[in-house]
């Protein structure tokens, strides 16, 4: 798949040293294209969370939460919004410990942004399409695609949310 490719070029770029990238660069091989973007920063996790997650982030606190949504579009008009979060914590075991309950569909979830910061009606996301992974031992990246407009399948939308856990952290 196209977005397979993405991925292996920003792993390859990782792998080879380079500086960080342009966080729009991971998507040149997709025939997509960043439209917008929004980030925000937080020291705090749990008042940003939900349900178990929630739970688990006022038992055992993150040290810093970065959230970005983001818009891509291809050539014929279809619209995708991305959303990813970085959450932070002091040791890996907390960080594993969150990654297993996040990982578990139900359980909760980080608050995407609003849509309105990117002036566009706010997706509810379900997590049906999401990628995690772990930064450096202590950093869980989540990433969660959903279809704004076009034709664009669910298999497509997953493998998008595989590209997305790559995004630089702002």
């Amino acid at each position: 798949m196209i977005a397979a490719a993405a991925l292996a070029g920003a792993l390859a770029a990782g792998a080879g040293g380079l500086t960080v990238p342009d966080p729009d660069d991971i998507w040149d091989d997709t025939g997509l294209r960043v439209v917008d973007r929004v980030t925000r920063a937080d020291g705090e996790c749990a008042p940003h969370a939900f349900s178990q997650v929630q739970q688990l982030l006022t038992a055992t606190p993150c040290v810093a939460l970065d959230r970005m949504l983001f818009t891509l579009t291809d050539d014929e008009g279809g619209t995708i919004v991305v959303f990813v979060a970085w959450i932070e914590f002091d040791d890996r075991a907390k960080a594993r410990e969150f990654k297993r309950v996040e990982d578990i569909h139900g359980t909760g979830d980080i608050t995407p942004l609003s849509g309105s910061l990117l002036q566009i009606r706010d997706v509810p996301f379900t997590a049906h399409n999401y990628d995690s992974d772990t930064l450096d031992g202590v950093t869980v990246v989540i990433a969660e695609t959903e279809l704004v407009t076009g034709g664009f399948t669910a298999e497509y939308l997953d493998d998008i949310a595989q590209v997305a856990v790559r995004t630089p952290r702002p």
